[in-house]
C-alpha cells in the first residue's frame, strides 16, 4: 500500500490513543461526563423550563440509540440529564462513524524546549503560530449553530453534543500542545507519545492518557455525580475571575479558553522527563501496527518510564478538578446563551 496511507492511519490512531486505551478512561468520558453534569445543574438552576426543550433536541439527534440507552428507565428530568451527560462524551463513542470528526478535538500550539535542536525549532515556527487541529474553528461553528433559530432540532442537537464535547476538550492542556524537542524534533503530538508512570496502576502511560483521565477513572453516574457535586462545592462561581475576564459574549472567547490551557502546558505540565514512544521514528506500517497492538490487546510498546516528579501529581489533579469545573460553568453559559438568542430572535420575527 502507498506511504501516504499507512501515515494517514498513523495519525488517526494517533489521536485516538488517549479514547481507545485499555484500563483507560480518558477526559472525554468520566471526566466529560463530570462537566456535563456540572452544567446541567447550573442550567437546571437559572433556567429549568429549558430542560425540557433540551429533551426534545436529544429526540431529534441524527444518532439516537446512545441517548435511549444513557436514559435507561430514568423520567423526566433525570432523564433529559442523563440525555445531556451522554451529549458530553457521544462524539468520542462515535469514532469511525459518519459524524467523527477527526480535527475538531484539538487546537495545539507549539512549544518549544530548551533543548530543541535547529531542526525542531524549525518545525515548529513553520506553523506560523497557528495551532495543529480545527477545535476552535469547530467550537465557533457549532455554537453558532445552537444558537440559529433557523437550523433545525437536528442540527442543534449534533452542535450542543460538539459543543459540550469541544468546550471541555479546550480545558485540557495537552489538547491545545505541541512540545517540539530533542526527542520530538517534529512535535509529540499532544504528548500521546510521551510516556511516564502512571502512579494509580503503575504502568507507563502516555501523558496525554495521564492528563485525561487524571484520577476520574470511573464513568458511572453514581461516581460522576459525587465528583460533579463535589467540585461544584469545591470551587464556586466565585473562585473563577475566568468567567468575568473571558464572558461567552467576546468575540474571542474560545480562542482565549484555549489559551489559557496552552500556558499551563507552556509553564509547567511539560516540565518533566518521558520517555519518547521506541515507534515515533519507524516507518508509517509498524507504527500502525504496534498501535492496534497498545489499542486492541493492551501491549504497551515500552516496558518501564520516568516516575513524575516530586508534586506533579496532585498538582495536575488539583488543576484538573479546576479546568473541569470552570468548563462546566462556561458551558452552561454557553447554553444559556443560545437559549436567549433564539428567544430573541423569534421574538423580532414575530414567532
Amino acid at each position: 500500500m502507498p506511504k501516504r496511507f499507512f501515515a494517514v492511519i498513523a495519525t488517526v490512531l494517533l489521536s485516538i490513543l488517549s479514547t481507545h486505551a485499555p484500563n483507560v478512561l480518558a477526559w472525554d468520558h468520566p471526566g466529560h461526563m463530570t462537566t456535563a453534569a456540572i452544567a446541567f445543574s447550573e442550567i437546571e438552576r437559572a433556567r429549568p423550563e429549558l430542560i425540557d426543550k433540551i429533551g426534545l433536541l436529544f429526540l431529534k439527534h441524527p444518532d439516537t440509540a446512545p441517548f435511549w440507552v444513557a436514559a435507561g428507565e430514568a423520567k423526566g428530568k433525570e432523564r433529559v440529564r442523563r440525555m445531556f451527560i451522554e451529549c458530553a462524551r457521544w462524539a468520542d463513542d462515535s469514532k469511525f462513524t459518519p459524524n467523527d470528526r477527526l480535527t475538531w478535538h484539538s487546537a495545539r500550539w507549539a512549544i518549544v524546549a530548551n533543548d530543541a535542536p535547529p531542526e525542531a525549532k524549525a518545525a515548529a515556527e513553520a506553523r506560523h503560530g497557528k495551532p495543529a487541529g480545527q477545535a476552535i474553528e469547530a467550537l465557533v461553528l457549532n455554537n453558532d449553530m445552537i444558537a440559529n433559530p433557523e437550523a433545525t432540532p437536528a442540527e442543534r442537537a449534533l452542535g450542543l453534543c460538539w459543543v459540550l464535547h469541544i468546550a471541555g476538550d479546550i480545558h485540557q492542556p495537552m489538547h491545545v500542545s505541541d512540545l517540539f524537542s530533542k526527542d520530538f524534533p517534529t512535535g509529540n503530538a499532544g504528548a500521546t507519545m510521551s510516556y511516564v508512570m502512571d502512579p494509580v496502576t503503575s504502568t507507563p502511560i502516555p501523558l496525554h492518557i495521564l492528563w485525561d483521565s487524571n484520577h476520574l477513572r470511573t464513568p458511572s453516574l453514581v461516581e460522576v455525580d459525587k465528583h460533579a457535586q463535589a467540585f461544584m462545592k469545591k470551587y464556586p462561581r466565585s473562585a473563577f475571575p475566568e468567567l468575568k475576564a473571558t464572558p461567552v459574549s467576546d468575540p474571542n472567547v474560545f480562542m482565549k479558553w484555549a489559551k489559557e490551557s496552552h500556558q499551563i502546558a507552556k509553564d509547567w505540565a511539560f516540565d518533566l522527563e518521558t520517555l519518547p514512544d521506541p515507534n515515533k521514528d519507524q516507518p508509517a506500517e509498524k507504527l500502525v501496527q504496534n498501535m492496534i497492538n497498545f489499542i486492541l490487546n493492551g501491549i504497551s510498546p515500552v516496558d518501564d518510564a520516568p516516575p513524575l516528579p516530586d508534586g506533579y501529581w496532585e498538582r495536575l489533579q488539583d488543576t484538573s478538578e479546576r479546568r473541569l469545573t470552570l468548563a462546566g460553568y462556561r458551558i452552561a453559559d454557553l447554553v444559556l446563551a443560545a437559549a436567549d438568542n433564539i428567544e430573541a430572535q423569534s421574538k423580532f420575527m414575530g414567532r
